[in-house]
């Protein structure tokens, strides 16, 4: 049963409420995330009562404090380090990508810089000869 303690948690999960798209709770911290969510919306419900969405100060409080202080878990840690190999493989897609079409467009500069030169000699030379 041990063992598969790990597999149980991932199965319960649920995705961070900022960082949901690489990052998944635990249980018992969803819920006191979720209060500390709902605190922060109240806050900006008196402040304006027509207030919807993530509230902004919640986000900075996950982005400041809370995954600063759960990064040494090892269930989070894990997840992080996941995404930053994700994030990794597809900035050198990105980079490759743009590599392939600059090439092209550097061809195709080249090319019509050759063509430029050229014609603008023959034209210099109309009647040298």
């Amino acid at each position: 049963m041990a063992a598969r303690l790990p597999e149980l948690l991932i199965m319960l999960a649920r995705p961070h409420p900022v960082f949901g798209d690489w990052c998944y709770c635990q249980p018992g911290d969803s819920q006191r995330l979720l209060d500390r969510q709902l605190a922060f919306r109240d806050a900006a419900l008196k402040e304006d009562p027509n207030f919807s969405g993530m509230p902004p100060e919640f986000e900075q409080w996950c982005k400041t404090s809370w995954l600063p202080s759960n990064l040494g878990r090892s269930f989070y840690r894990k997840q992080a380090e996941t995404h930053i190999q994700g994030l990794a493989t597809k900035i050198g897609n990105l980079q490759k990508e743009i590599e392939d079409r600059a090439g092209g467009l550097l061809d195709q500069r080249d090319e019509l810089i050759a063509q430029r030169l050229w014609l603008q000699n023959e034209l210099d030379n109309v009647g040298a000869g």
